[in-house]
């Protein structure tokens, strides 16, 4: 079980500098316990950090200082790696799709951000996705930021 979730647009803004950065720190230095990443996390963070890049809204230098922060931060312990039963997950996400996508237009990996957190356990959801704001809220997940 896991206290918080948090989904790309939080790590994101943790590891690249962006407008939403400042809050995103002082939020994650204020936690008493390690964020908990799933590979979900990981791969999604990583391959948003490598679109960055692509899209020329990074230079190379930073996107490797990002990279390297994150393995750092699991290397240190200020981030915990957790499994997940994915099926369960997938299962779960298919559930929040089939009650929520045909009326608001949910993506399909932010659905499954949420469907995580309620797999593992998580009270609290961090984002800065407005969308994934009125999502996590409608499943009963206490939006942080």
């Amino acid at each position: 079980m896991v206290n918080a979730y948090a989904d790309t647009s939080f790590l994101f803004s943790l590891y690249v500098p962006q407008a939403h950065t400042a809050r995103a720190v002082a939020h994650f230095t204020a936690m008493k316990e390690p964020l908990h990443l799933t590979s979900l996390n990981r791969f999604e963070l990583t391959n948003a950090i490598q679109l960055a890049l692509f899209r020329k809204t990074i230079l190379a230098r930073h996107a490797q200082a990002a990279l390297a922060a994150v393995e750092d931060d699991i290397a240190t312990g200020a981030t915990f790696l957790v499994p997940c039963d994915w099926a369960a997950a997938h299962g779960r996400a298919l559930q929040i799709s089939t009650h929520y996508t045909a009326r608001e237009g949910h993506r399909g990996f932010d659905i499954l951000h949420i469907a995580t957190a309620l797999e593992l356990g998580a009270k609290d959801f961090l984002t800065f996705d407005t969308r994934q704001t009125s999502l996590a809220k409608a499943v009963g997940l206490k939006v942080k930021l």
